[in-house]
This record gives structure tokens, C-alpha cells and sequence, in this order.
């Protein structure tokens, strides 16, 4: 091989090395990057947010800001079906977040009229409520119920908000993870009866799509061996346990 063509071989795999780090977010329908940064500083490990601390930095507020802008232009057409359904994942609790900061903090999300069914949010070329990013695009176009444990409106009862942001490489994995924390979390044992989130009430239709029943949809993912056994009898009763609507504010 003469020097020329080693010398231009050296430097292609230069160049290659330089744009193969962007290429990490090719499958994705944007870069998650800067919410990703935002979650694992906001939020801890049980979920909540510190909403007071993310209004005080203007930095950041601009960075929450601009991932909603490349939201409100993205174009998921094209992407694949982990990818869309990531970036639908994280748009919804991205504009949960900046809802609740616009509202200015308030102490539950159902004191602020419209939160869900009126105020509208860019997405994807599109004006929503949240409302209808949820019952109109994401379940009935993914119709995958693990969705209901990382939709996260931010109550204390929600699912716990994870402190990373869902790309098309992790979303599976997220929501396996998800569907095993918040069944085993919300799922006991009282006076006799299963009780369980109403999640499994309010979305009753999307469990048993995906396993036949609610009871069996719970049974696939308890991991306690006396949960399971109470489950398997049809005669203990399910029932399902108060909302609380209070922020999930740290």
C-alpha cells in the first residue's frame, strides 16, 4: 500500500471516529440528550422532583425549553416503532414537567383547569392536550399497557418518574423494568384481598388486551410468592387502592 493511500485511510478512520458518537441517537426521532441530563438532576431515585430548584435555574429552564422546541418540530415519520414510541414516552413527561412549572408549581395538577384536556403542547408538527397524546396516539398506536408505568402525571400515585430519558436503545428494557417495579410496589396483600393501583381499574381494557385479565397481567410480574398464590385463586377478590393526586415534588 503506498503512503498516499495509507495516509487517506488513516485519516477516513479519523473522520469516522469523530462523527461515530453522534450517530448514538441515529435511530432516534430526536436526541434525548439534554432531557436525560435533566432527569438524573432533578429527579431521585423514588421519583420526585425538585420543581423548585429546576424554576430557579435559568439554564436549565432554557434547556427544558429547547427540548421541547425540537419536540414540537420533530418529524417521527420514518423512525421505527421503539424510537417513536420513546420519543412520544418522553414528550408526554417532559411537558408534564413544564406544566407544572408554568402553572407555578402547583400543589396537585387537578387544581390547575385543563391540565390534562385543555392546554395544548407542540408535538411532532401537531398541536395536543396531554390528553390526547396518551388516548390518541400513544396507546391506541403502540398498544402496549407497560406504557401506563412510565406515563407519568405527575402525582405521588403516578408511576415513579425515571431519572433517564427513553431512547430507541432502552425504552424495551425501561418498561419491562417499570411494569415489575410499579406491580410489586402498588400490589399487597389487605385483609384478604389483592389490592392494586387503579391503573389496573382506569385501564382495565389495555391489561387484559395484553394478558387476558387484570389478575393475570398482575401475576405475570409479582414477584411475591404469597402475592402470587392469592392471585391464582380466583377467589380472592381484587380491589383498588385511592389516587393520591399530590405533586411529586421533592
Amino acid at each position: 500500500m503506498s503512503k498516499i493511500h495509507l495516509m487517506s485511510l488513516v485519516l477516513l478512520v479519523g473522520l469516522v471516529g469523530v462523527v461515530t458518537p453522534g450517530l448514538a441517537h441515529a435511530e432516534d426521532v430526536i436526541d434525548h440528550d439534554s432531557f436525560d441530563q435533566l432527569l438524573g438532576k432533578y429527579v431521585n431515585k423514588r421519583g420526585m422532583v425538585a420543581y423548585k430548584k429546576l424554576a430557579a435555574n435559568k439554564d436549565d429552564r432554557r434547556k427544558l425549553d429547547a427540548y421541547l422546541e425540537k419536540i414540537s418540530k420533530a418529524e417521527p415519520k420514518g423512525k421505527g416503532r421503539k424510537a417513536k414510541l420513546a420519543f412520544y414516552i418522553n414528550a408526554y413527561n417532559a411537558y408534564v414537567i413544564d406544566a407544572v412549572l408554568d402553572n407555578s408549581i402547583p400543589k396537585s395538577v387537578m387544581d390547575v383547569d385543563g391540565f390534562f384536556k385543555k392546554a395544548k403542547h407542540g408535538v411532532a408538527g401537531k398541536e395536543l392536550t396531554l390528553d390526547a397524546l396518551e388516548n390518541k396516539i400513544i396507546r391506541p398506536q403502540f398498544k402496549d399497557a407497560r406504557v401506563h408505568f412510565v406515563l407519568v402525571c405527575a402525582a405521588k400515585s403516578c408511576p415513579r418518574l425515571r431519572k433517564k430519558a427513553m431512547t430507541e436503545k432502552n425504552v424495551n428494557a425501561q418498561l419491562r423494568k417499570a411494569a415489575v417495579e410499579l406491580v410489586n410496589r402498588d400490589t399487597k396483600l389487605v385483609d384478604g384481598a389483592v389490592q392494586t393501583s387503579q391503573l389496573f381499574n382506569w385501564f382495565a381494557a389495555d391489561f387484559e388486551h395484553d394478558e387476558k385479565s387484570v389478575r393475570e397481567y398482575l401475576a405475570k410480574y409479582a414477584r411475591d410468592e404469597k402475592l402470587g398464590e392469592a392471585l391464582a385463586s380466583p377467589e380472592v377478590q381484587i380491589k383498588f387502592a385511592d389516587y393520591s393526586w399530590k405533586l411529586n415534588k421533592q
